[in-house]
Order: structure tokens, then C-alpha cells, then sequence
């Protein structure tokens, strides 16, 4: 099975997501500035270990090919992945469901931190993304992007609404005071950028 996806079907990816906002139904703070000191906590322990508090977004798009363009640029500067690359990871043969460009991804998408941590997350990469929590991992909201998944709840927009959880390139946010236990998040536009955080105490 070989998915093609062009620009005009991507259109969609642009639409529906603006400027990050606080959400006050969350713990999350967006932030557009993302050398703002004030956001950086302690890192001091390894990263996917008991304290580690930075998650990058990451992708790897190629800021040259203006197929691009039409669903919001690409912002970074030694980017890699022309739009048609994209398209063609999308699918497999041995897949039902998406798979995706594994440039797109949470990194790490498994990190452990002790109650209280506070987790800083940052768009690293070129392109618009969400970090959102959700009850179970899913879909997201783009349907050339969604194959085989049913969209989770936390995904969907009324229309002309903004959605709280974008990343922009460069912005970042804050996680905090989440309880005991897993807590997913994921990428609303690319749905197989995941990642699972485990609140849990120190041994």
C-alpha cells in the first residue's frame, strides 16, 4: 500500500491551530518566547530517568521544498524531509493505521519524573505541532493524516476555535502538578508523536 499526500491534501494541517494560549481547563502555560530562563527547571538528572524534565518535539522538514508552503513553511534550517518523503511514510503495507515519518517524534516519548517536577516542553522543530494530554492515544484532527484511527476526544475543535495545546516552532511549555500515575500525551496533527509521562516517587 503506497499513500501519496500533496500539499492540497495537507491544507488542513494549518487550519484550526494559531498562537499557543494558556488553557484554563489545564495545567499547561504556552510560551512563545523559548529562551525565556524563567521556564528552564532542574535538569540535573538523565533524561528519561526519575527527574529529567525536557521533552523535545521534533521534525525534520526541508525548509527548501515549497511544497511546504501551503500548510505553514517549515522553519528550520538544515531540514531533510521534503513534503513528498512525508507522504510516502505515512503508510506501510504491513500496517491498518498510520505509521509517520519517524523525524516526527516526541523525544523522549518515555519519561519518568518524581511528583511536583516540572516538565518543559519545546517545539524544536519546523513545523506547527500539539502536545496534548488525552485519556487514550488516537487520531488526530487531520483525516489524510488519521488513517486507521478513531480521533481522540481532546483533538477535536469547534470550528474557528484555537486550539490551547499548539506548538508553534520555537514555542514552548510548562507541565505541572500532575498527579500519580501515566499521563499520554500526543500530537493532535500527526497522531503517532506520542508520549508517556510516569509521575512516580523515587525509590
Amino acid at each position: 500500500m503506497q499513500l501519496r499526500v500533496g500539499a492540497g491534501l495537507l491544507l488542513g494541517i494549518a487550519i484550526g491551530c494559531s498562537d499557543p494560549v494558556s488553557n484554563p481547563n489545564s495545567n499547561q502555560v504556552a510560551s512563545l518566547n523559548p529562551s525565556d530562563a524563567s521556564l528552564t527547571s532542574d535538569n540535573s538528572d538523565t533524561r528519561g530517568s526519575f527527574g529529567a524534565a525536557n521533552i523535545a518535539v521534533l521534525d525534520d522538514c526541508d525548509p527548501s521544498d515549497p511544497a511546504w508552503n501551503p500548510t505553514g513553511g517549515c522553519s528550520l534550517r538544515g531540514g531533510l524531509v521534503t513534503e513528498a518523503e512525508f507522504g510516502q511514510l505515512l503508510a506501510s503495507p504491513l500496517s491498518q493505521s498510520v505509521v509517520g515519518h519517524p523525524a516526527w517524534r516526541n523525544e523522549p516519548s518515555y519519561l519518568k519524573v518524581r511528583p511536583g517536577k516540572t516538565i518543559r516542553v519545546e517545539n524544536e522543530g519546523g513545523r506547527l505541532h500539539t502536545f496534548t494530554h488525552v485519556a487514550q492515544f488516537g487520531g488526530g484532527r487531520i483525516p489524510p493524516l488519521n488513517i486507521g484511527l478513531t480521533m481522540a476526544p481532546e483533538c477535536a475543535l469547534a470550528p474557528g476555535a484555537t486550539d490551547p495545546n499548539a506548538l508553534p516552532p520555537g514555542a514552548s511549555l510548562e507541565i505541572s502538578n500532575l498527579a500519580a500515575g501515566n499521563h499520554r500525551y500526543m500530537c493532535c496533527i500527526h497522531p503517532w508523536m506520542r508520549a508517556l509521562i510516569k509521575v512516580a516517587p523515587g525509590t
